[in-house]
């Protein structure tokens, strides 16, 4: 399978808000994700192609030296074949890219399968919303990886 990962364009939308309803219990709209794949700035959303079908996508927003992922959804006939974790290794190199020090994000306490992929990319959990998700009431995990430090010249 020939994985491509490139910046979303308006004409992606549509397989996005698909992804996105056949992932998660309250998707965004397709409304919502044309005013991310347009905002430009701080905002990049990708989308990831497996052999030129829209298998994915992903969005961060920087602000301060910090990109936060947003969100990431893979289509559930491409579950469990690397497009996850090569769409936020994209997202990872896109924020330091951009100067970012740290990337943060937050995921459900019950999504084994994406807390395994961010540990694997060296995310430490750093906190707990706890109850943070309405339906089922489950926990936010916070976690963060550290890109680096910021040097400070220090005159003496």
């Amino acid at each position: 399978m020939d994985i491509t990962i490139r910046q979303a364009k308006i004409y992606d939308v549509p397989a996005m808000a698909r992804i996105e309803r056949d992932s998660f219990e309250a998707p965004w709209s397709a409304d919502e994700i044309t005013k991310d794949v347009t905002a430009g700035g701080n905002v990049y959303v990708a989308v990831a192609l497996a052999d030129d079908e829209r298998a994915g996508y992903g969005e961060i927003r920087t602000v301060a030296g910090e990109a936060q992922v947003y969100n990431i959804a893979i289509a559930p006939e491409f579950r469990r074949e690397g497009i996850g974790e090569a769409l936020l290794r994209h997202m990872i190199e896109k924020a330091g890219a951009d100067g970012c020090k740290l990337v943060t994000l937050e995921v459900r306490s019950g999504n084994a399968a994406a807390m395994e992929l961010y540990k694997k990319l060296g995310f430490h959990e750093v906190g707990r919303r706890v109850g943070y998700y309405v339906k089922g009431g489950e926990d936010a995990v916070l976690m963060d990886l550290d890109l680096g430090t910021v040097e400070v010249e220090v005159e003496i």
